[in-house]
């Protein structure tokens, strides 16, 4: 029996996307102070909707969320359900 999702993963590299909700920004500034190492990153995942690329929606499904900080308004509670909707895995 074969499953089938609207949230199917890519073919290729997975899609990644990023958002920070209520909080500190720390975990973007960590990944951005990977320095170079930042390069290799890129070579293992297609970035999608994130901070870093400024993408404010998404176009498709993505393989996998990473949220950052907490649900402290009717804001952020949108933007969670949003990425829940749209992310195979969220973490």
């Amino acid at each position: 029996m074969t499953v089938t999702s609207a949230k199917e993963p890519s073919k290729t590299k997975p899609r990644l996307a990023t958002c920070a909700l209520t909080g500190c920004f720390g975990c973007h500034m960590s990944l951005l102070d990977i320095d170079e190492r930042i390069l290799e990153l890129v070579d293992l995942v297609d970035l999608d909707k994130s901070p870093f690329d400024d993408k404010k929606s998404f176009d498709r499904p993505v393989d996998i969320g990473l949220i950052e900080g907490g649900c402290s308004n009717e804001y952020n509670v949108l933007e969670l359900r949003e990425f829940r909707n749209n992310c195979r895995i969220l973490v």
